[in-house]
């Protein structure tokens, strides 16, 4: 049987990506958390963390982070029945996986109804949707938001809804570069706005609309899907934006459509398929949440 206060430390290792930041997340030394963890590799055999900069675990130290997430949420689960037993501070715990857009728009009131109504404290890790379910895979999360409709091994897919996507420019902007129209010569003498060197939508909207390649079109780099909006308005650069997030800009002229092209992303939920009701809770109000904010996918 494993040892919970290694199994522990271990996690929160992982999950922290550091020895020291685990520390004070269990109010024990540094010294205590690697001791803890050199415990526990020696009474399973094997290493559990890849000791580099930064932190991994190994495919043993995946699968126990992905126990212990667990172990977590049916203690909280247990609490709720039995309330004598606490949970670290009072609240409980959820790990989940979010794109950028999606929790600057339909996403931003799910951590305060997990908070307010299940009293859980909310972990996200913010990543592309084409690349949050190795997330899961990892075990360092329980549910994510993806672009995978088929559920990944030990978990479950749900449709959330379609996000759509259009071009925007500020007035001058478009004046300057589109003047004569939006062409695939005018986009490689402007600049864009991209997420991150693996930008899949920005890639895939001007790829399947005017035929580039990524690296055809010099680009910002900024890793907030509100700073698209922002520059956008500066007049810096053209934006691919999820419509919600262009409406107040182009209701009130500071963005305009230069282009009518739109592109859509359907949207799936994955998540572990544990037994526990208050993991079904989480997933209730995710879902919701989407719902109210996102057409459906079309069958």
């Amino acid at each position: 049987m494993l040892d919970y206060k290694l199994l522990q430390a271990s996690a929160e290792v992982i999950r922290h990506g550091s020895f020291d930041k685990a520390a004070r997340e269990l109010g024990l030394t540094q010294s205590a958390v690697s001791q803890r963890v050199k415990l526990l590799e020696e009474r399973l055999g094997q290493p559990v963390i890849i000791r580099a900069k930064p932190i991994a675990a190994t495919a043993a130290g995946q699968r126990l982070l992905a126990h212990y997430q667990s172990v977590r949420l049916l203690e909280q689960d247990l609490h709720d029945e039995l309330p004598v037993i606490q949970t670290d501070g009072g609240f409980g715990q959820v790990a989940l996986a979010v794109n950028a857009d999606s929790l600057a728009t339909w996403f931003v009131d799910v951590p305060k109804n997990l908070f307010e109504r299940l009293g859980l404290l909310v972990q996200l890790s913010v990543n592309d949707e084409s690349l949050n379910h190795t997330a899961l895979q990892d075990g360092t999360v329980l549910g994510a938001v993806s672009l995978r409709p088929t559920a990944i091994q030990g978990c479950r897919v749900r449709p959330l809804g379609v996000m759509r996507y259009v071009m925007v420019v500020s007035p001058e902007f478009n004046a300057r570069y589109f003047a004569k129209g939006v062409t695939s010569d005018a986009l490689r003498k402007c600049p864009a706005v991209n997420f991150s060197e693996h930008d899949e939508l920005q890639n895939q909207f001007l790829k399947q609309y005017f035929g580039l390649n990524a690296g055809e079109f010099p680009a910002h780099m900024i890793p907030s899907s509100q700073g698209f909006v922002t520059v956008a308005e500066q007049g810096i650069a053209y934006a691919v934006v999820e419509q919600h997030q262009a409406e107040q800009g182009l209701k009130n002229g500071t963005l305009v459509q230069p282009c009518q092209h739109t592109i859509e992303r359907p949207l799936y939920w994955h998540h572990k398929t544990i037994q526990s009701r208050l993991l079904d809770q989480v997933n209730d109000i995710v879902l919701t949440q989407a719902r109210r904010f996102l057409p459906t996918i079309a069958v």
